[in-house]
């Protein structure tokens, strides 16, 4: 999946490109402050971060108890085992001011329960090692536009015992990407949801930003790298690229769609901040 990131990369800054020449300078002019990462016991988000040559800070999860955290600021909370609850109150107070704060699979339990009660919760369910398709339902949040345009059904990966989102205040919490499949299975759908907080915004998602594999659900995704290049309407430049890759269309869409969304997130609360000075 390695050099799928890199390949999606490339993808993602020539359609935002596309879309609005300030989201490539936004990216570019991005420091080490504006996205901290607090890493946990899984995912590799900084791995994410890194494809996209997107600059962050990195702490733990005591050293952000101690952190001067600003409202202008994304945060990236991976999945982890355990969270102090004093940090995970202190994420909330962030958020309250306006801050935007992106959580992963066992954050669900230990940072989003203990920070915001009452939104989300673990259903006690917890998932197999698997794919599932998935669809987009509230297409109005603009850092879901990377799933609207796919050829192929996008897929989710679910990693080996991630946590369902149970949905409990239905009308706070918008769900932006659904599964059928995992409802059947595990009797809840959310696969991506957002709330507002205070001034803020929270995003929380089923499984790991990083995906280590990927498998195909779909014809067209057994196809090749430079398949998906063309799909994507790429330049003949990146579509150059792709020549001779052994990544697939399966795992380059996943790749993109996640890398689409992460930038996405970050451009967003960077034009709400711009817009709100």
């Amino acid at each position: 999946m390695e050099e799928a990131y890199k390949l999606a990369n490339e993808i993602t800054r020539e359609k935002l490109q596309r879309e609005d020449k300030t989201n490539i300078r936004i990216l570019d002019d991005l420091t080490k402050n504006d996205i901290i990462v607090v890493t946990g016991t899984y995912d590799h988000i900084s791995q994410v971060l890194t494809s996209l040559k997107i600059p962050f800070g990195e702490i733990d999860q005591y050293q952000l108890m101690q952190a001067d955290l600003k409202p202008h600021q994304t945060i990236f909370v991976n999945c982890a085992s355990g969270f102090a609850p004093e940090a995970a109150r202190k994420l909330a107070t962030f958020v309250e001011a306006g801050g935007q704060l992106i959580t992963t699979d066992w954050a669900l339990l230990n940072v989003i329960q203990v920070a915001f009660p009452n939104t989300i919760e673990f259903n006690g369910n917890s998932t197999g090692d698997e794919v599932v398709r998935i669809e987009v339902v509230h297409k109005k949040d603009s850092v879901v536009l990377g799933f609207l345009d796919e050829k192929a059904t996008p897929v989710w990966w679910l990693e080996g015992s991630s946590y369902p989102i149970k949905v409990l205040n239905k009308e706070k919490v918008k769900v932006l990407i659904r599964s059928k499949e995992l409802k059947e299975k595990y009797g809840e759908e959310a696969v991506v949801v957002r709330f507002e907080h205070g001034k803020g915004t929270v995003y929380h998602m089923l499984s790991h930003l990083y995906l280590q594999r990927t498998e195909t659900r779909d014809k067209r995704q057994e196809a090749s790298a430079s398949d998906y290049f063309a799909d994507k309407g790429a330049s003949a430049e990146n579509k150059q690229k792709a020549v001779g890759s052994t990544v697939t269309y399966g795992q380059l869409q996943s790749a993109n769609t996640t890398s689409d969304f992460v930038s996405r997130i970050i451009i967003k609360q960077k034009k709400k901040v711009t817009t709100n000075k």
